[in-house]
């Protein structure tokens, strides 16, 4: 395996980038016999875990938040929907809030550790995260 730039003496369209592709993906290269690699350093899983963590955070805040606004509902029968803000008020609607908080504030962290190309498509796992979760807590 070579490393992915181009030889100098080939030459590559206007729209072509020659970077390699390590530094596309925002990772450091390291020789080894010759051979270009990428260097998987500890930044490099940080970034992937804040990513994945940020998604648990989030997907379970949308089903803790909704738990908060049907218990509300049961309770005064009033929705937020139609003006109430009784949800304000209910400890687990400010749970899962505070956990969406968290959750956004590790995919920001994440960005600064992992490329964009390896973040953005973990924070769709938060989107399966919440699927599983009221499936089970809210058996929708």
């Amino acid at each position: 395996m070579k490393n992915f730039e181009l030889p100098a003496s080939s030459t590559a369209p206007s729209n072509v980038s020659t970077q390699p592709i390590f530094s596309v993906l925002n990772m450091d290269t390291v020789s080894v016999g010759g051979i270009a690699s990428p260097d998987w350093s500890s930044d490099f899983y940080k970034g992937v875990g804040l990513a994945i963590s940020s998604s648990i955070f989030i997907g379970s805040s949308f089903i803790v938040k909704k738990k908060g606004l049907l218990k509300v509902a049961r309770n005064s029968g009033g929705r937020a929907g139609s003006g109430g803000y009784a949800y304000l008020r209910e400890w687990l609607w400010w749970v899962g809030l505070f956990s969406m908080v968290i959750g956004e504030a590790a995919n920001f962290s994440a960005y600064a550790f992992a490329s964009a190309i390896v973040v953005t498509p973990l924070g769709a796992l938060s989107v399966i995260v919440s699927a599983i979760l009221s499936s089970y807590l809210l058996k929708e």
